[in-house]
């Protein structure tokens, strides 16, 4: 082979592995988390968010509406409380991307502050992204949090192969999070959770990207069934209690539902601010 022709070979190599090269555009997830596990690729984070395509970013203000942590109050007592969670997490699993699902232990107490704004304090690290997904599909309480307005969802997704991850992606305009709501229940008897769909979704999500946090909002242990399935399918489970409304043995009773190496921890919420 003459230098030309080699010159030209090398050429045409570094142009296929440059338009190769994965971007939030051109990866092909919906391939890679619906087939064969063993195919998906773990790719570093920190060198594709900056290729992410976000939406304008929403207001300090808007923040606050919704009452989500603003990274430039670095006096908060809630930010820093979620900094802090965030980092103890990290402690627990040496810094391994993971899923989390975020529940509580009394009928009624939503849980949904607890993870977006857990989810928030990691996408407030550059180097890291997040996703939440709604799997408390009777309550809405996220949707409503974020005036989300939407078509697809999780159960969508999960009913209906036409309906693509990508389009259940979505951006609310917090940098490097993204946001997957509950959908459209079609059917009472249907049980999403425990689909092989499912199983694959979440193991893509986590696998695809080794700097992706996945925080799964759910309802209360003893306000649904679906809460145990999903306790089987994440790495770990943190619970949300209400100050001052449960015993100590109503907790326990919770508490013994979960697998002691899958339970990081006690949240309590709404405690008084004591002056």
């Amino acid at each position: 082979m003459s230098k030309i022709e080699e010159a030209l070979k090398k050429a045409k190599n570094n142009s296929k592995r440059k338009n190769e090269s994965p971007s939030e555009n051109n990866l092909n997830t919906n391939n890679i988390i619906l087939g064969n596990n063993k195919s998906i690729v773990k790719l570093k984070t920190s060198s594709q968010i900056k290729l992410m395509k976000e939406q304008a970013g929403i207001s300090d203000e808007e923040l606050n509406n919704k009452s989500l942590i603003i990274q430039s109050l670095n006096q908060s007592k809630i930010t820093d409380s979620f900094r802090n969670l965030r980092t103890q997490l990290l402690k627990n699993t040496k810094d391994e991307n993971f899923v989390v699902l975020i529940t509580s232990c009394t009928t009624g107490t939503d849980s949904s502050f607890v993870s977006m704004n857990l989810a928030a304090a990691f996408a407030f690290d550059e180097s890291k992204t997040s996703l939440v997904i709604d799997c408390d599909i009777d309550a809405h309480h996220l949707e409503d949090m974020l005036s989300l307005d939407y078509e697809y969802g999780l159960l969508d997704f999960l009913e209906h192969e036409e309906v693509k991850v990508n389009e259940i992606l979505h951006d609310i305009g917090i940098r490097r999070l993204r946001v997957i709501p509950s959908g459209s229940r079609q059917s009472d008897e249907c049980e999403y959770f425990t689909t092989e769909r499912m199983k694959v979704l979440l193991d893509g999500l986590v696998e695809r990207y080794q700097d992706r946090y996945v925080v799964l909002n759910s309802p209360s242990l003893s306000e649904s069934a679906d809460t145990s399935i999903l306790i089987d399918l994440v790495d770990y489970v943190v619970v949300v209690v209400p100050y001052g409304s449960v015993s100590n043995s109503d907790l326990d009773a919770v508490l013994s539902k979960i697998d002691k190496s899958k339970l990081l921890g006690v949240i309590l919420n709404d405690v008084p601010d004591w002056k």
